[in-house]
């Protein structure tokens, strides 16, 4: 029974090594091929940048509405969708720049929150949160420093990260002053990404433009969901802040650029987002003002 096996092992070896011999160019076009198509298809299916401005939070939650938002919106982009900027070669979606972009800024966006929210309350869930949703965004398990070693990943992260915050909500009690720390901390979210915006437009890199815009974008997209939810918790008007953000939202062009500031032939569409940022900023900054004073 053993040299059987032996005798169809080796005929086994023979007939591959013949067929490789007199196919091997057949071999050298659809291997390449085959890995272009598994890249093509793969990351194609993956792709989404989410920015449905009509996303809420779940129903029914107890506490702050901005708090249950930063959490299922955690949610979708970690599990309900993939979370692609830490994902390693082998992965399809890893030759994607946009996405990984998107989602990093939705990340920053809403670690810049809950930070300064943290801060003021010095809640042990919300500075776990804060300290977790800080973890660098590419770590899938190694670590990215030269010595290589085993880490937790940025999504194993954030799950926690959206664990504390939900269980900070249980025993929360809405307090206005914590909601006023929520728009002062969008505020200052919108400032970083002038402030990036601006750099990359002074030194005008062209081939990063696209991940900045998606980026400044990800950001901004997590700062108007986290006004709708302080709009439910303090019962405020903020369409005046949300209307330049969703305009901000929408540009979709088919490829970014970073033109010369005077150029008449191309655009600059970091420029563009810049403006739409500190418009909404702007209105922000107003109204923090309003309610301060009616207060």
């Amino acid at each position: 029974m053993q040299a059987r096996t032996s005798e169809n092992i080796k005929k086994a070896i023979r007939e591959t090594s013949n067929f490789l011999k007199t196919s091997w160019k057949s071999v050298a076009l659809i291997g390449p091929c085959l890995i272009i198509l598994y890249y093509a298809l793969g990351s194609m299916m993956v792709e989404k940048i989410d920015k449905d401005v009509d996303f809420e939070a779940a129903k029914e939650y107890k506490g702050y509405a901005f708090i249950q938002t930063s959490a299922d919106l955690i949610k979708r982009e970690i599990d309900d969708h993939m979370f692609t900027p830490n994902l390693p070669f082998f992965f399809p979606a890893s030759i994607l720049d946009n996405m990984p972009s998107y989602q990093k800024g939705i990340i920053e966006s809403l670690a810049t929150t809950i930070d300064l929210v943290s801060k003021s309350l010095n809640n042990t869930e919300m500075n776990k949160a804060s300290s977790l949703l800080h973890y660098p965004a590419n770590v899938w398990l190694f670590s990215r420093t030269k010595d290589f070693k085993i880490e937790p990943s940025s999504a194993a992260q954030y799950r926690k990260a959206r664990r504390s915050l939900l269980k900070f909500n249980e025993t929360a009690v809405v307090e206005k002053k914590v909601i006023y720390q929520v728009l002062s901390a969008v505020e200052k979210n919108m400032i970083l990404v002038e402030q990036k915006l601006q750099k990359n437009i002074d030194v005008r890199k062209s081939l990063k433009a696209d991940n900045v815009f998606f980026w400044a974008q990800g950001n901004l997209y997590a700062d108007l969901l986290l006004l709708k939810a302080a709009q439910k918790d303090l019962m405020f008007d903020s369409s005046s802040v949300l209307k330049p953000l969703k305009q901000g939202l929408d540009m979709k062009p088919l490829f970014i650029r970073n033109g010369k500031i005077n150029s008449t032939t191309t655009p600059n569409h970091l420029l563009s987002l810049a403006y739409f940022t500190l418009k909404a900023r702007t209105e922000l900054n107003r109204q923090i003002e309003e309610l301060k004073n009616a207060d």
